[in-house]
C-alpha cells in the first residue's frame, strides 16, 4: 500500500513537472512569436525612421549655390529689406532698408540704413501725387526689382545678395531668438516719439541688427548652431544658398564681434544727425511708455485704440473664414501667417493645418516631402515632439 502511495506521488509529481514544462514552453513559444512579431514592427519602425532621417538630413545640407559669397575682394554686400506685404497686393512697400557690408580683409561690418521716406523717382504712369515719391513706394508701385535699383542708386553701391522678410517672418525670428515680439515690433516701428522721426527709426533698425549680431553670432571656435541658422534661413526669401549663409556666419564668428563690437560701424544714406539708442529687451515697456505716453493723444490708431486682443481676434476671424480657399492658403503659407498668432497652442495648430492644406495644392511628391521635412526639423528644434511626430506621420505617407 505504501509502495502504491509512493508511486502515485511520483506520477503526480511527474505530471506537475510536465505541466510546468508545457506551460513554460507555451510561454516561451508565445514570447518568441511575440518578440518576432514586434521585431518586425520594430524593424518597420526603424526603417521608417531611417527613411525620415535621410530626408531630414538632405534638408539640413540643402545647397543650390555653394560658391564663396565673398568673392575675390573678400567682401560680401547684402541688402536687407523688410517688406510690408498685405493681402491682395501684388507688391509690398519697402518698410525697412538696411545694407550690410562684411569685409573679411579688415574684419569689419558696416550697416547702412536708408530711411523709407527718402526721395525716389517712381515709374511713369503710376498716377501718384508729389507726396508719394518715396523709396518705400518705389517697391510698392514699381515692384521689388525697381525698388532695389532705386535703393542701390541712393546707396551708390550694388548689392551682391538680397534678403527679404515680411511682418510674419519678423515675428517668427523674434520668437526663435526668444525676444519679446509685440514690444520689439513697437520699438522698431516707433518714430512718433523722435524729433527727427523716420531717420531715427531707420537708425534703430541698424542698432538692432548690430546688437543681434553681437549677441547671437557664435564666438570664434565655438560650435555654430546649424539647425537654428536653417530655421531662420527658411523664414526669409533670399538668393543666398544655405551653404553661403553658413560661410558668412563663420566669417562673422571669426571676427570676434562679442569682444570687438567697435568692428561694426553704422551709417546712413542720405546722412542725418541721429542717436545710437540701444535695444534693451528687458526694459522695452518702460522705454516705450516714456516715449509714447506724452504724445498718445496725437497718435493714429496704428499705435493706440486697437488692443492686442482685437488684433488677434480679427486675425483669427480672417484665417478661419478663408483657410479653405486655395488662393488664401498659398498666400498665407508663403507669408507664414500663423507666426502672427500670439497664443502658442493655437499658432502650432494653425501652422499644421496650413501645412496639410498646402500639401493638397502641391503635385510633386518630392516638393511635398521637402516641405514636411522642414516642418519636422523646426518642431524638433523647438522641442515640440508631439507636432514633430504628426509631421513624421505625414512624411511616412509620402515615403
Amino acid at each position: 500500500m505504501l509502495q502504491y502511495a509512493c508511486m502515485l506521488k511520483r506520477i503526480f509529481f511527474l505530471m506537475v513537472i510536465l505541466l510546468v514544462i508545457s506551460v513554460a514552453a507555451y510561454v516561451m513559444l508565445r514570447g518568441f512569436f511575440w518578440f518576432k512579431l514586434h521585431a518586425e514592427v520594430r524593424a518597420t519602425e526603424q526603417k521608417r525612421n531611417a527613411q525620415i532621417e535621410t530626408v531630414l538630413e538632405s534638408r539640413k545640407t540643402i545647397d543650390t549655390n555653394s560658391k564663396n559669397p565673398f568673392g575675390d575682394d573678400e567682401r560680401v554686400k547684402v541688402l536687407l529689406i523688410g517688406l510690408d506685404k498685405r493681402v491682395g497686393q501684388t507688391h509690398g512697400h519697402c518698410d525697412a532698408i538696411q545694407f550690410v557690408d562684411i569685409d573679411k580683409k579688415t574684419n569689419s561690418v558696416t550697416i547702412t540704413a536708408v530711411p523709407r521716406g527718402t526721395y525716389s523717382p517712381l515709374p511713369p504712369g503710376t498716377g501718384v501725387t508729389s507726396s508719394d515719391y518715396y523709396v518705400s513706394n518705389a517697391c510698392g508701385l514699381g515692384g521689388l526689382a525697381y525698388g532695389v535699383t532705386q535703393i542701390e542708386y541712393i546707396l551708390g553701391e550694388k548689392a551682391d545678395y538680397l534678403v527679404v522678410l515680411g511682418f510674419s517672418e519678423m515675428l517668427g525670428i523674434l520668437r526663435t531668438l526668444k525676444l519679446p515680439t509685440t514690444e520689439t515690433l513697437q520699438w522698431l516701428r516707433q518714430r512718433q516719439g523722435y524729433a527727427i522721426g523716420e531717420p531715427q527709426r531707420a537708425r534703430n533698425h541698424s542698432m538692432f541688427i548690430k546688437q543681434t549680431m553681437i549677441q547671437y553670432i557664435p564666438e570664434k571656435n565655438s560650435k555654430i548652431d546649424t539647425a537654428l541658422q536653417y530655421i531662420m534661413y527658411r523664414m526669409v526669401q533670399t538668393d543666398l544658398s544655405f551653404d553661403q549663409v553658413t560661410q558668412i556666419v563663420t566669417a562673422l564668428s571669426e571676427m570676434n564681434l562679442k569682444t570687438k563690437p567697435e568692428n561694426i560701424t553704422l551709417a546712413m544714406r542720405p546722412a542725418y544727425t541721429v542717436q545710437d539708442i540701444p535695444y534693451d529687451s528687458e526694459h522695452l515697456n518702460e522705454n516705450l511708455s516714456k516715449m509714447l505716453d506724452p504724445i498718445k493723444h496725437l497718435l493714429t490708431s496704428s499705435y493706440t485704440g486697437i488692443s492686442e486682443e482685437q488684433i488677434q481676434s480679427k486675425l483669427m476671424e480672417t484665417i478661419n473664414s478663408k483657410k479653405n480657399e486655395p488662393e488664401f492658403i498659398a498666400w498665407a503659407f508663403d507669408n507664414d501667417i500663423w507666426l502672427q498668432i500670439e497664443d502658442d497652442e493655437i499658432r502650432k495648430q494653425t501652422q499644421f493645418e496650413f501645412l496639410e492644406n498646402k500639401l493638397a495644392l502641391i503635385e510633386q511628391k518630392e516638393n511635398r516631402k521637402a516641405l514636411i521635412a522642414d516642418y519636422i526639423l523646426e518642431m524638433q528644434y523647438i522641442s515640440e515632439d508631439w507636432w514633430a511626430d504628426k509631421g513624421k506621420n505625414l512624411l511616412e505617407k509620402e515615403i
